[in-house]
């Protein structure tokens, strides 16, 4: 396994999109790295990735996890490198000839972590979940004859992303209100993708405090139930949407006959009308300041407040 880790490595081709590829090639030509000096930064990279495979690779016969694993130690060193040097090129040359390699790995990795365990909590903890039996009964209420599955704040494209993450990986180019659509899962190159992450992340958990300071008690007994559209949280958005343009009341429940009066009186042309878009922004962001919610997660709400009725006037269009 000794021999087989730094031939992976000797092998990996060090994407040149990389920050460590452009300060090894900027070393380079300065004659700054010698040969010698980027045949220790390799040697030291295998054995980063050495420990990557021995901790989380249980069939070492698997060559794509392998090679993953090492993939992950150019990855992480390379973020590290680009987050220590602030993307000065000529400082990374001189941060790699005077800093053990693993300690750019190590701020890599710390950097992933804290995104990794974010997700982590947000795949356990962004779901509404039906009341336990115990709390049915303190309640008084009994939801055995109703839908139950649990209804998720993030949407099957955001789930996407957060397992991407897991994996050092991402799913997304820029940050988005609400992610609808992804890309096929690539590996992170530059500091400025952990960046966009961490502001998807913040969308994500912002979107779950506001859903929280939401007056909704008992999201379970609502017909048509959550659960079975495919964006839960928008759909729940634009009821409470349109009752408070149709009925100016908070209610959570609208049906289609309903939905098609507000797109009438919401709606020109697929656009939202701009002295009722405003007063809509108005009371969510009023709303939450009497629930106390902090100030990114109203501003978050009233982008997403926004984003449902831009999304929800293309389908007041008519076909």
């Amino acid at each position: 396994m000794t021999t087989h880790k730094f031939s992976l490595v000797a092998e990996a081709t060090l994407d040149r999109r990389l920050f460590l590829a452009r300060a090894l090639a900027h070393g380079d030509t300065l004659n700054r790295i010698r040969r010698e000096q980027a045949d220790a930064l390799y040697q030291n990279i295998a054995a980063i990735a050495h420990k990557l495979i021995t901790m989380k690779t249980a069939d070492l016969s698997d060559e794509s996890a392998l090679r993953t694993h090492v993939q992950t130690a150019f990855t992480l060193t390379s973020l590290g490198l680009e987050y220590g040097s602030k993307g000065d090129l000529d400082k990374a040359v001189q941060l790699l000839s005077k800093t053990r390699v693993v300690k750019f790995f190590q701020i890599g990795n710390t950097l992933m972590e804290r995104l990794q365990d974010r997700a982590r909590h947000l795949l356990e903890h962004a779901v509404i979940r039906p009341p336990s039996r115990d709390e049915e009964r303190l309640l008084g209420t009994d939801y055995t004859d109703i839908e139950t599955e649990g209804i998720q704040i993030y949407t099957q494209a955001e789930l996407e992303f957060l397992k991407a993450l897991l994996i050092y990986r991402t799913t997304i180019q820029t940050p988005q209100v609400t992610i609808r659509e992804t890309d096929t899962p690539r590996v992170l190159l530059h500091l400025n993708e952990v960046e966009t992450i961490d502001r998807q992340l913040a969308c994500i958990e912002h979107r779950c405090d506001y859903v929280k300071a939401l007056p909704l008690e008992n999201p379970f007994v609502l017909d048509p139930p959550l659960s079975i559209f495919p964006n839960p949280i928008q759909r729940l958005t634009l009821s409470l949407i349109a009752n408070l343009v149709l009925y100016r009341e908070v209610d959570f429940e609208i049906d289609e006959e309903a939905r098609s009066d507000f797109h009438q009186l919401a709606y020109m042309e697929g656009e939202v009308r701009e002295s009722l878009r405003e007063q809509l922004l108005d009371w969510i962001t009023q709303y939450l300041e009497q629930a106390q919610q902090p100030e990114p997660v109203k501003t978050y709400a009233v982008a997403y407040w926004d984003d449902c009725l831009r999304i929800e006037g293309q389908a007041a269009v008519p076909q």
